[in-house]
Formats: C-alpha cells, structure tokens, sequence
C-alpha cells in the first residue's frame, strides 16, 4: 500500500467522508472509492459521521428553503403589484359626484355622524386626509376658513414636525389649526410604538348645519340605493 493509499484509508478510519476525503487530498472520486473497497470504520466513528451528515443535509435543506422562500415573495410582490396596477388602471378620471359618494361613505365610516351642526372627522392617514379635504372643498363647497384642524399628538412625536406635516397634506394654513392637543392613550397605558402614528392623528371640522345635514342625507341615499 502506497502512501496515497494509507492516507486516504486513515482519513476514512477518522470519521470523513468520501468527499471530504476528495477535497483534502485533492483527488478523484474514482481513487478514493478503489482505495475504500471493504474498508470498515468504528462504529462509533459511523454513528458520528452519519450525525454530521445527516447535520449538512439540515442545513442544506434550511439554506434552500430559505432561499426559496426569499424567491417566492419576490414572485409573490411583483404578482401583487401587477394585480395593483391592473386595479388602477380601471379607475379612470373621478368627477364631482364620485367625490361625492367616497366622501359620504368616508364620513359614514369615519365621521361623527351624532354631531348635528358640524361635520368631524379624525384620521392618522394621510390619503385619507387628502380626500376628505377635497370632499370638504368640492361637493360640500365649504368656505376655507371654515375648516379647521386640531393634531392629537403623543409625548413622543415632535409637535412643530407634526404640525408643518399636516400643513402640507391639507393645504391648510397655520391659523387654521388649533393648539395640538396632548394625548396618551388608555388602551396602550403609554406604551404605544413611536413609530405608530409619527404625526399623531389629525381632528377636522368643518361646515355647519346646512352642510352637515346635507352629507347625511348623501349618506342615507348610500345606503337605500346601493
């Protein structure tokens, strides 16, 4: 047996496997399976060699299917926003009277439908906002200085940020606004994320009898000719 041979038959004896053996001596798979004919290993030194095999495959499993997954959600996205701008495109130019029903049914949803002489609506989204202003200005023709805006602000959030942020979403200015109001809410006893609601939640009001009977009756036609 040459020294080829007595290394390849030691590495074995040791617990590796053909192809680490492969590797470690830099030879074909061919040389190292002539050499290992009838070789018998300990059979503790099987028992571990099969763990560490059995180990590798773990592994190798875990990477792929990690991988894989990686792979489906990027599949998974670009299908759901294919889906997004197939929905976008079917919605072509809205006119005054679709404002109308989106506002009524955000209102519905949203609003204080029990006041009687004022519209009010809070929300902490922005898009949300932006359309109720429109709703505000268009179908219910409301007098810019007859909106008014209060922020409900958190001990965390930055009162002149907040502020100059819901400026820009409402288009209002700053004598529209009322003092903030600070806030911390029961239900989270204080403990609420500070990333949660980073400009806190916006409080409108706007219109007045006339107005905020007129959107309730929108809303009752919503309902009774849906």
């Amino acid at each position: 047996m040459n020294e080829k041979g007595r290394k390849i038959i030691a590495l074995r004896k040791q617990g590796k496997t053909y192809g680490e053996i492969e590797n470690i001596l830099k030879l074909p798979k061919s040389t190292v399976g002539w050499w290992l004919r009838g070789v018998k290993i300990p059979k503790m030194i099987e028992r571990q060699t099969l763990e560490r095999c059995r180990e590798k495959w773990r592994r190798n499993i875990s990477d792929y299917n990690k991988i894989y997954a990686q792979i489906r959600s990027q599949k998974a996205a670009r299908i759901r926003e294919k889906y997004k701008e197939k929905g976008f495109r079917e919605i072509k130019k809205l006119t005054k009277k679709d404002l109308k029903i989106i506002g009524g049914a955000l209102y519905w949803a949203e609003g204080n439908t029990k006041n009687r002489h004022i519209l009010r609506f809070a929300n902490s989204n922005p898009e949300i906002i932006r359309i109720m202003m429109k709703f505000f200005r268009k179908p219910c023709n409301i007098a810019e200085e007859k909106i008014k805006a209060r922020i409900h602000l958190y001990p965390t959030i930055n009162q002149r940020k907040a502020t100059n942020y819901w400026k820009k979403i409402t288009g209002l200015p700053k004598k529209n606004f009322h003092p903030p109001q600070m806030q911390i809410s029961r239900a989270s006893k204080g403990k609420r994320s500070r990333n949660t609601l980073p400009y806190g939640t916006l409080h409108l009001t706007a219109g007045n009898t006339e107005i905020t009977c007129k959107v309730k009756g929108w809303i009752r036609a919503i309902s009774e000719k849906i």
